[in-house]
């Protein structure tokens, strides 16, 4: 049977050059205003973009070069939310600054349209990666809400009014990273609360819907994380027994992070081809996207403009289906 693959792109956020990395340090320092930085980030973004135009990728990033974390814009943007000591981000040599919840969460002011240069991102097909609402929760520390559900409903209803601010210029792929949801088996009230966040998020925004499992077993989530709003499932098969999976279907995409943004290995289209395969026949889905397993920050830029490459050079091979 032929498996039809019918997007690429990468999974999260690209790492910054040493030379961005060293200008955030002197703004950091007092030496240099943060203006030199949004020069910079912007003229790397726009080779960004560009390379993957260049490559065929269906959906582009821009990189999020300004992202510390991907909690600090709400983080440091949201009334409510303070920020917390750096934390270990997983089992990574990367932090994040946990957001302490202090009271309600509200947003009083644009968030997104001061990290993310949507000016490039004009009529172009691109992706978005947010954190999923559950996981924004379980990586924050809650000392306002009696009820854990509220703070989640209140952040996917945050993320929707962030997302019609891009009204014209927003993302046609909108990818929510959900590690939390496949760290272990969630219980039935957890499962229907990260449902419903993900239907407000879902029918408040226009494009397609990806959650994206990564760091731990996907199965954690099967079978419900099928039954979701969700237009495309996400999983990481590096950490991902396939046999656990094997057997199911659904009606939407499932997206193989098939190129390992955790190693500095650069795949050979074979080594990609071979374990897209291997999952692509356990779960029976409308079509398969190829990408990243996770964000390739954790990379020196190099090595992840060369998995880009690799990326690429695997959908347009492998592209007309899998044998």
């Amino acid at each position: 049977m032929a498996l039809g693959i019918e997007a690429s792109h990468v999974g999260g956020a690209m790492p910054r050059s040493e030379e961005l990395i060293r200008a955030f340090r002197r703004v950091a320092e007092g030496r240099e205003p943060y203006s030199s930085v949004l020069v910079l980030a912007k003229s790397e973004a726009s080779k960004l973009i560009e390379m993957q135009r260049r490559l065929g990728l269906t959906y582009l990033v821009e990189g999020q070069l300004l992202w510390h974390d991907i909690l600090r814009p709400f983080t440091e943007l949201l009334e409510g939310v303070k920020t917390g000591p750096l934390t270990r981000w997983f089992d990574n040599n990367l932090f994040y600054k946990k957001p302490i919840i202090v009271s309600n969460i509200l947003r009083t002011t644009s968030i997104l349209e001061k990290y993310v240069f949507t000016d490039l991102l004009s009529g172009v097909n691109w992706k978005l990666i947010l954190p999923e609402p559950y996981t924004f929760y379980r990586l924050s520390a809650n000392q306002s809400y009696s009820r854990w559900e509220d703070l989640v409903l209140d952040f996917a209803g945050i993320l929707v009014e962030e997302l019609k601010t891009l009204a014209g210029t927003g993302p046609a792929l909108l990818q929510l990273s959900a590690p939390c949801l496949a760290e272990k088996k969630l219980d039935t009230d957890q499962v229907e609360t990260v449902k419903e966040s993900l239907r407000i998020v879902k029918n408040g925004y226009n494009g397609l819907l990806m959650v994206h499992l990564f760091f731990y077993d996907a199965s954690n989530a099967f079978p419900w994380i099928l039954d979701s709003p969700a237009d495309v499932i996400g999983i990481d098969p590096f950490v991902t027994a396939p046999e656990l999976i094997r057997g199911y279907s659904f009606e939407r995409s499932l997206a193989i992070g098939c190129v390992d943004a955790r190693n500095s290995h650069v795949e050979s289209v074979e080594e990609i081809g071979y374990l897209f395969n291997s999952f692509a026949e356990c779960v029976e889905a409308r079509a398969y996207h190829l990408t990243t397993n996770t964000d390739l920050e954790y990379l020196p830029r190099h090595v992840a403009d060369a998995k880009i490459e690799r990326l690429a050079e695997a959908y347009r091979i492998l592209g007309g289906g899998l044998s």
